[in-house]
C-alpha cells in the first residue's frame, strides 16, 4: 500500500541512530507496544543497527522524502537462537507518533515482507500487546494469522499485558 505522504524506504544506516531512538523510546515511555521498560541509549542503538544493517536480518526506514526525517522502520530478528529456527524471524514495525494513519506501517511490513521471503525465510511471528488494534489490523491485512494468546505475560505502567502471537508463512511453503 502506498503512503499517503512521500517516504523513501531504504536499508537502516548508522546514521539513523537518533532518528530510531526518537521513534522507539516514545514507544517506550508511551506505550506497551514495546515491553522495554527503559529508552534505548545511543550506544544500544548502535549495537541494534549493526545487527540489522546485514545478513541475516534487516531492517528497513522510512524516511520522509521532503525533509529527511526517519518517519518509521520496520525490522526482522531472530526469533529463538536455537538453531532449528533459522528461518523463522520475529517482525516489529515502528511508525514515529506524529506519522500514524498516513500507511507509513502498510509501506514499511510490505517491503519488509518481500526482503525476508528474498533472503530465504519461511514463517514469521509478530508479538503484539493489547490494546494495539493498530498494529493487530496492520498484520492482518498482510496475512498473518493469531496463533494465541499469552495472558498476564508481562508488567508494564502497573499493570498486566496480554500479547497475541501472529505468524505469517512466507513464498513456497504457504
Amino acid at each position: 500500500m502506498t503512503p499517503t505522504h512521500p517516504v523513501i524506504l531504504r536499508p537502516v544506516e548508522p546514521r539513523d541512530n537518533a532518528g530510531l531512538r526518537t521513534i522507539y523510546n516514545w514507544a517506550v515511555e508511551n506505550t506497551t507496544a514495546t515491553l522495554d521498560t527503559e529508552e534505548r541509549s545511543a550506544d544500544a542503538q548502535d549495537e541494534w543497527i549493526a545487527k540489522h544493517d546485514g545478513l541475516p536480518y534487516p531492517a528497513i526506514v522510512a524516511e520522509d522524502a521532503d525533509g529527511g526525517q526517519i518517519v518509521g522502520y520496520a525490522s526482522l530478528s531472530s526469533f529463538n537462537p536455537k538453531a532449528g529456527y533459522n528461518t523463522t524471524a520475529e517482525v516489529s514495525v515502528y511508525v514515529h507518533c506524529d506519522w500514524h494513519g498516513l500507511r507509513i506501517g502498510s509501506a514499511l511490513l510490505s517491503s519488509l515482507l518481500m526482503e525476508a521471503d528474498r533472503r530465504g525465510f519461511v514463517c514469521l511471528i509478530a508479538l503484539i500487546t493489547n490494546g494495539n488494534e493498530p498494529s493487530l489490523r496492520l498484520h492482518r491485512n498482510y496475512g498473518f494469522m493469531e496463533t494465541g494468546v499469552l495472558p498476564k505475560v508481562a508488567r508494564k505502567f502497573g499493570g498486566w499485558v496480554e500479547v497475541t502471537i501472529l505468524h505469517r508463512v512466507l513464498g513456497d511453503a504457504a
